[in-house]
């Protein structure tokens, strides 16, 4: 690849990674306070974006601390991941208890919520632990600087030039290929391995789309929505299942704990009603979900969706093209220099 190519492309990654940056450190305090939810959810999503953007542009840092900055986000994604699942179960329980009349149902439903919010107390321990490290390592300032070297020297630099686009055509069609391996297997409802695998597929596409997409002007915002849709709808489909299947476990956990404290099972009576309310509860919108998640699947393939992204993606391809578009190259400096260095796999 071009030196002045190489550079553009880094200095594109460099920006885009930067700003996911700066959204984690802005997400910090919210997090270790935890009295808002949406501090943990922005701040697992951005991980995952700095996560994909430093794979995406790997080539760009050096090797070995490229390979541990990943290493330290993901501990965050993972931390950060046990609190969002806890909020967003204590949230549906929450909402589902508001709508039950009956009276029978309720000590089920409370007990399944003291258990979720001593767990996520717990969780949040585990965010104060990661935080706290992260801030102490100050890993997010390594990358921040590293980052912000790179995208200093974006002067005189054409940022959109073939090989961006050819990386970025090689990243969304992978994974596009991969999001797309799944759908031989969307038809059969008890493919919950697989379905929950088409969702993180979809989830990295998606990511990858969010990436690259100003070098395709507003062409791929639509996809970008569907692909966000998509990854709700099968996310609702797993968290669902995540729940059908623990909940027999919890009604066991519980008995083991209400008869180490009565000496029997007993008390275990009143927790049914409302513990076997919500399973079917969960099976019913988990149907539901599936067949507006197969709807939507059916109306994507007759729009030709996948052909679509694929055409977008393509497109700028012509090389010759995009080559006339570009400025006449700058003379070497100092500066151009120390960028070249910087970006050395030392």
């Amino acid at each position: 690849m071009d030196r002045n190519d190489q550079k553009a492309s880094c200095i594109f990654g460099a920006r885009y990674m930067l700003t996911q940056v700066e959204a984690l450190q802005g997400e910090i305090q919210g997090a270790l306070i935890g009295d808002d939810i949406e501090h943990v959810h922005r701040m697992r999503v951005g991980s995952r974006r700095l996560r994909n953007g430093l794979n995406l542009f790997s080539d760009c840092l050096p090797k070995n601390k490229a390979k541990a900055w990943r290493k330290s986000i993901r501990v965050i994604t993972q931390s950060l991941g046990q609190a969002r699942d806890l909020d967003i179960q204590i949230e549906l329980i929450n909402c589902c208890c508001a709508g039950i009349l009956d009276e029978r149902l309720q000590p089920g439903y409370n007990r399944l919520l003291l258990r979720r919010k001593q767990q996520r107390n717990l969780a949040q321990e585990s965010v104060h632990q990661t935080l706290d490290h992260l801030q102490k390592v100050g890993a997010l300032d390594a990358i921040g600087a590293k980052l912000t070297n790179l995208a200093a020297y974006s002067e005189n630099v054409h940022r959109f030039t073939p090989s961006l686009y050819q990386r970025a055509f090689e990243a969304i069609s992978t994974n596009l290929d991969e999001f797309l391996s799944y759908e031989n297997d969307i038809h059969d409802p008890e493919n919950i391995t697989e379905l929950h695998a088409m969702r993180i597929a979809g989830k990295h596409l998606r990511y990858t789309l969010e990436v690259f997409a100003p070098l395709y002007g507003q062409t791929l915002n639509p996809l970008i929505r569907t692909m966000k849709y998509i990854q709700d709808l099968l996310g609702e489909i797993h968290d669902n299942d995540v729940w059908i299947l623990w909940l027999p476990e919890f009604i066991q956990q519980e008995g083991v704990r209400i008869e180490a404290y009565f000496g029997h099972r007993g008390p275990l009576k009143r927790l049914l009603p409302g513990l076997n309310h919500f399973i079917e509860d969960r099976r019913r919108v988990r149907a539901d979900q599936y067949q507006a998640f197969l709807t939507l699947w059916e109306a994507l393939q007759d729009e030709q969706a996948w052909g679509i992204m694929r055409e977008i993606i393509t497109v700028p391809m012509n090389v010759e093209d995009a080559l006339a578009l570009l400025p006449a190259a700058p003379e070497p400096d100092e500066a151009e220099a120390g960028w070249e260095d910087d970006t050395g796999t030392g």
